[in-house]
């Protein structure tokens, strides 16, 4: 039987892979439905969304061959109590030039570990621009 730790690592790892393959389902399924997001992205505005819109930016993001080379990411902790948990995922060279800590908050549903919510914060470098229409 896998540990709980294993279970709410393959939860954050699907949101590493789903990110970097800019594929909205698999990013989908590293959350819940009713997932929300909160934090900053280096100004003094909080920035709250739903995941599935996160899904949904990510699958619109710049073609994951131009970055996923330099990107890095690190599961800096992982803590279990229950059915809940927290693990916080340092990520270097999102899209290329950010870098991000994420903490993430996570529960065991329907024998599943999901990600029920993400706060976040741009540690370093910048998001690029969109692409202009």
């Amino acid at each position: 039987m896998d540990s709980p730790e294993a279970g709410v690592l393959a939860a954050v790892e699907a949101y590493v892979a789903g990110v970097s393959a800019n594929d909205e389902s698999l990013v989908l399924s590293a959350f819940r439905p009713d997932a929300v997001m909160w934090g900053y992205l280096g100004g003094q505005d909080i920035v709250v969304l739903p995941a599935t819109e996160f899904a949904r930016i990510v699958a619109g993001s710049p073609d994951p061959a131009g970055w996923v080379a330099g990107y890095q990411h690190r599961v800096r902790s992982i803590e279990v109590t229950g059915d809940v948990a927290v693990a916080v995922l340092e990520e270097n060279g999102y899209l290329g030039t950010a870098d991000f800590t994420n903490y993430f908050s996570l529960v065991k549903a329907d024998g599943a570990w999901r990600i029920a919510a993400k706060a976040f914060y741009l540690t370093g470098g910048k998001l690029p621009a969109p692409p202009a229409d």
